[in-house]
C-alpha cells in the first residue's frame, strides 16, 4: 500500500493512565485510510525553535474496517518532542499525517497458534491485529502476553477480559515488572512468561515493544525451536 498524505482532526483524547493517552483522529480530506492491522502512520510535528518539522510514527490501534477514524496510543510520560506535541494538542485540532507505513502486519499462518508479545504502548499494533482476528471469527488459539510496570500503568483490562469471556480460543496474561506487594498476578518481564512455553514450533509470534525486549524474545524463541517471528520495535519507546 502506497503511503499518502492526509489531514486528520483530533476527535477525542482519553486519559487511560497518568502517562498514556488514547487519541482518536477523524479523517478530514479523505473518506478512509486503507491499512493492514499492525501498520503505522506518521504525524508531522513542527519544531517551533528551528522552524522545521519532523515525522513521529505511531502504530494504529484501530481496526482497518473503521479506518475513517484512527486510534493512536501515546505515552506522554516519555521525554521528547513527540510526547510534548501530544500534550499540546486538544480536541478539534487538525494534524498533517501520512501513511500507512510498515511491514509489521498479520500473516497467513492458519495451522499455527498465535502468540502476541508486547510491552507498554507496544500493545497498539497488537490491539489492531487482535481486533481484526476477532472480527474475522478466527478459530486459531490466540494468546497475548503483555508487560507493564505497575498497577497504575494498567489499561484496557476490561476489554481484554470481555474478549477472553467471549472468545474461548483467546487468553491473555498481564505481568508487572514493579508491582506493589499485594499484587496477585504475574510478576517480572514478558520474557519470563515465555519460559513457561516448553516448545514453540507450533507458534506464529508477533512481538512489539522496546528494542531490548524484542531482541530477548526473539533470541529465546530461536533457542526453543523454529517458528515465524514477526517483530516491530515500537516507536514510542525509543
Amino acid at each position: 500500500m502506497t503511503p499518502r498524505r492526509f489531514r486528520a482532526k483530533v476527535l477525542s483524547i482519553r486519559h487511560l493512565t497518568q502517562d498514556v493517552r488514547e487519541l482518536t483522529l477523524e479523517l478530514v480530506d479523505t473518506p478512509t485510510l486503507v491499512f493492514l492491522p499492525g501498520q503505522s502512520i506518521a504525524v508531522t510535528i513542527p519544531d517551533k525553535a528551528s522552524g522545521l518539522s519532523f515525522l513521529r510514527y505511531y502504530s494504529l490501534a484501530s481496526l482497518p474496517s473503521s479506518s475513517h477514524q484512527l486510534v493512536l496510543l501515546v505515552n506522554v510520560g516519555e521525554r521528547g518532542k513527540g510526547a510534548a506535541f501530544a500534550l499540546e494538542h486538544s480536541v478539534g485540532e487538525e494534524l498533517e499525517c501520512s501513511g500507512p507505513f510498515g511491514s509489521f502486519h498479520l500473516h497467513e499462518d492458519p495451522d499455527r497458534h498465535l502468540l502476541f508479545v508486547g510491552t507498554g504502548t507496544g500493545i497498539a499494533p497488537l490491539w489492531s491485529m487482535l481486533s481484526s482476528l476477532f472480527k474475522q471469527s478466527c478459530s486459531q488459539p490466540i494468546t497475548l502476553l503483555w508487560g507493564l510496570r505497575s498497577e497504575s500503568d494498567i489499561y484496557y483490562l476490561d476489554e481484554l477480559q470481555q474478549w477472553a469471556d467471549r472468545y474461548p480460543n483467546f487468553s491473555f496474561i498481564l505481568t508487572l515488572s514493579q508491582p506493589a506487594h499485594n499484587w496477585r498476578g504475574k510478576t517480572g518481564w514478558v520474557t519470563h512468561l515465555l519460559q513457561e512455553f516448553p516448545h514453540v514450533d507450533h507458534l506464529a509470534v508477533y512481538v512489539c515493544g522496546n528494542r531490548k525486549m524484542v531482541a530477548e524474545v526473539t533470541g529465546l524463541l530461536q533457542h526453543k525451536g523454529t517458528c515465524p517471528v514477526y517483530r516491530e520495535r515500537h516507536h514510542e519507546e525509543e
